[in-house]
């Protein structure tokens, strides 16, 4: 069912967000006023007060609530998944999913930290989740050294080039176009694994129904293949 913004009999906050992740996506937050949001929700500036105490509260809570999405999903996949090779497979495979299946809020959530008030407690705590996010990689690449599982220079720079390589799918991937999403996964963790210079075998796949979900990603650029029930 496609959420319509203006349908006052729907849930407000939802419509709030939803609107707020297509404006902020799409032309910025910065360039996004309070105004615009109330004209696309159909609702009066002091309504969308109502719920929200200010747009920079807005986009906090909507960077927080996806952070801790990704990083609970993460956390439920990893669990007793040893093997490094394992570990980076389901780590590329799925911030490449997210990334392909809400592309609006992970364009959100990689590029709006700039507009969180420097030294803020709001700014603080998305730095925090990131690092928690990112920690799961640096684990995997350090136990893949350690093991000589991995061959790598410099686990910074793989790390980054790799997680770069998940999220740019955001920008072009297409649920028409030529190459389905297991496809696109399966290939990046062919390429991550040979960045890390591992043969890519007998590594596990990804189960979609296990991705956080984001209810306010516009639902006119969602084409989530994942069961119903795994979308509620």
């Amino acid at each position: 069912m496609i959420l319509d913004l203006t349908d006052r009999d729907a849930d407000a906050s939802l419509r709030i967000r939803t609107a707020a992740v297509l404006l902020f996506a799409r032309q910025g937050y910065a360039a996004t006023s309070i105004r615009d949001l109330a004209k696309a929700v159909n609702m009066t500036n002091a309504g969308i007060y109502h719920h929200v105490s200010s747009k920079e509260a807005l986009l906090a809570d909507l960077m927080r609530v996806a952070q801790r999405g990704l990083i609970d999903a993460t956390g439920r996949m990893l669990a007793n998944v040893e093997r490094p090779a394992d570990r980076l497979a389901l780590l590329i495979s799925s911030l490449t999913a997210v990334h392909a299946l809400s592309p609006m809020t992970t364009r959100v959530m990689d590029g709006e930290l700039r507009s969180l008030t420097p030294g803020s407690t709001a700014h603080d705590e998305i730095i925090a989740l990131r690092d928690a996010y990112e920690a799961h990689w640096k684990r995997a690449l350090a136990d893949g050294v350690s093991a000589t599982a991995f061959r790598v220079a410099d686990q910074k720079l793989t790390r980054l080039a790799l997680m770069s390589m998940c999220t740019g799918t955001s920008e072009w991937y297409r649920p028409d176009g030529d190459s389905t999403l297991e496809q696109v996964c399966a290939e990046f963790v062919t390429i991550g694994l040979a960045a890390v210079r591992t043969p890519a075998q007998a590594v596990v796949t990804l189960d979609l129904a296990l991705l956080p979900d984001f209810p306010w990603e516009p639902p006119d650029v969602r084409n989530d293949p994942r069961p119903d029930e795994a979308r509620r």
